[in-house]
């Protein structure tokens, strides 16, 4: 009888150790996911993440960095849920709201997206890039100069350092002039070549944004005013 201790201690270390070397495999499994992730192999990460899903269905993060594939792959509608799941899960990443702005902003749905991208300012006031897509989607999907001008004033005066800093200044100098009028959503002349026109463009740059919560990383390197600051590598 003496020795029912021993064994029941043993058999505890026992499912501990097992218990441990699961939590381990999975943690592998999560790091081995965003390491093919920031190497850009996206089809490798997709599958590591999908896995994580299946054994950790309450891993946020999985679900986000998942989500950014799809965005990737401009499958919208999957990345959608993929973030609303992760919101679900945890509501206060402010990334996954910015995700969601540009997912609606790419469905030229203005409403949507300016709600979750002033959601994402809401969870974290340093998103700051997140005036610049507000005033972007007030120019582009609302023809709103005077709530372009604001958002991106506000921008440039928080980001000074932004290689766009001049450019966008221009630009914003252009939509002050009361000469200067934009063309309609079915004109024939897109934004971009009304500005060109008007003597402003924004030059194409490469910079990065530190999601410092989730961690995620993005580069801009667009050649429009629509796509300068959208995701080009996630």
């Amino acid at each position: 009888m003496k020795k029912i201790p021993y064994i029941a201690l043993f058999l505890l270390m026992l499912s501990q150790s097992f218990s441990y070397a699961q939590e381990k495999k999975e943690e592998d499994l999560f790091n081995r996911a965003t390491k093919y992730f920031f190497q850009k192999k996206f089809e490798m990460a997709e599958v590591l993440f999908q896995e994580v899903i299946k054994k950790e269905p309450e891993n946020a993060l999985a679900y986000s960095y998942l989500g950014d594939i799809y965005l990737k792959k401009q499958q919208y509608d999957g990345a959608l849920n993929l973030y609303l799941k992760a919101i679900d899960i945890n509501p206060d990443i402010a990334e996954n709201y910015f995700r969601l702005g540009q997912i609606y902003y790419f469905k030229k749905n203005a409403d949507l997206a300016l709600e979750n991208f002033n959601k994402a300012l809401v969870k974290d006031e340093k998103l700051k890039v997140t005036f610049y897509h507000i005033g972007l989607t007030h120019l582009m999907l609302l023809r709103n100069k005077e709530k372009t001008i604001e958002n991106w004033e506000t921008y440039i005066k928080l980001v000074p350092e932004d290689p766009q800093y001049d450019s966008i200044k221009r630009v914003i100098e252009l939509l002050k002039d009361p000469k200067f009028q934009l063309p309609s959503a079915d004109s024939k002349i897109s934004i971009e070549e009304a500005l060109l026109l008007g003597g402003s463009t924004l030059d194409s740059q490469d910079r990065t944004i530190e999601n410092q919560k989730a961690d995620h990383e993005s580069k801009k390197s667009k050649d429009t005013i629509e796509d300068i600051y959208m995701d080009d590598d996630l």
